[in-house]
């Protein structure tokens, strides 16, 4: 393992991909020997032009085969509707984006059936697969995120990592309650719902059937008219990337190239926010998505919130309360 600096995570830094065997060295990925290891990722929804490539999973599954232990990708169904809400659906969409055992040079796992654990008093279903690993790698593509401000190792944890039922409860935890007394009818609230869930004419109302529980109102509303039924999206996230994570050793490889507006679940993700950058290796989650943030701030500062009216940094804020460290050293190799 590479010496860290007293408190702080060292996290490594490449733009070569060459480079990712031997920043996954320096991370101690030698100590996975002899272990089945899922290599977490999102395989994209039908038509996202900008989702991970499976050359970049065979490099980072290639990795872990070559220390002696036995890597497969892996991913959940998704609570939305689409191919990708059911086991079958995703082993295709998968296929078709060519996450195929031929192309990445290890079995490729939909997962669909969780394991219940309790962390920070709420109840989660982590992924069965991720759930019995002793080790584990993470990879995520760093981009927008129209809810969350942006996805990364947390996002890519805090929601791919659960079942269904944990998805929703994530998400129905944020469910914006009303204030009327204090509510001036502004209408800031829903011009930014992405669902169009709520309406404000002569009153304030909202279609709860129709609300995803982004919370993003409550974040807009300038009189402090909303607040989250029971905690923000944003811890929500942390939460459950702890809670899939605990006990485990991971490494975490986030990708910033093809920086869209959008997440990878969205067959319209709009445009290229940011030039290509590289490759955030490290094996603390709040490490490596903070500095995935500051190399993107460096070249385009806070492009994020000023698409997505969310601020991304409070992910981290909440992961670091839960256990995880933000505090890093960049090393560039």
């Amino acid at each position: 393992m590479y010496w860290r600096p007293s408190g702080k995570e060292t996290v490594f830094f490449t733009a070569d991909r060459q480079l990712l065997p031997h920043a996954m060295l320096l991370c101690g990925v030698e100590g996975f020997a002899g272990e089945s290891v899922p290599v977490k990722l999102h395989m994209g929804e039908p038509g996202n032009p900008y989702i991970l490539r499976p050359e970049l999973a065979r490099t980072v599954a290639g990795v872990v085969e070559s220390v002696g232990a036995s890597p497969f990708l892996t991913d959940t169904t998704v609570a939305y509707p689409g191919q990708r809400s059911h086991k079958k659906g995703y082993e295709r969409v998968a296929q078709k984006h060519g996450f195929t055992k031929e192309r990445v040079g290890c079995p490729v796992v939909i997962d669909d059936e969780g394991v219940k654990v309790v962390e920070a008093g709420i109840a989660l279903e982590v992924a069965a697969s991720m759930h019995a690993a002793r080790c584990m790698v993470v990879l995520s593509h760093v981009k927008g995120h129209i809810q969350a401000g942006f996805g990364g190792a947390i996002k890519n944890l805090g929601m791919g990592g659960v079942t269904k039922a944990s998805k929703r409860r994530i998400h129905h935890m944020a469910v914006p309650v009303h204030d009327a007394s204090l509510c001036t009818l502004c209408g800031e609230c829903s011009q930014v719902c992405p669902v169009g869930a709520i309406a404000v004419e002569s009153e304030w109302t909202i279609d709860r059937g129709e609300c995803e529980g982004c919370g993003k109102c409550v974040l807009v509303c300038p009189v402090s008219a909303l607040r989250v039924e029971v905690m923000s999206l944003a811890e929500g996230l942390a939460i459950s990337a702890r809670a899939c994570t605990r006990d485990k050793t991971v490494i975490y490889v986030n990708s910033l190239h093809d920086i869209a507006e959008g997440c990878d679940c969205d067959p319209n993700p709009g445009r290229i926010v940011c030039p290509d950058i590289g490759y955030v290796v490290g094996t603390d989650a709040a490490a490596v998505d903070a500095a995935s943030l500051d190399l993107i701030d460096e070249v385009r500062p806070g492009v994020f919130k000023e698409w997505t009216r969310v601020d991304p940094r409070p992910q981290i804020s909440y992961a670091v309360e839960h256990g995880m460290n933000a505090d890093y050293v960049l090393e560039r190799l």
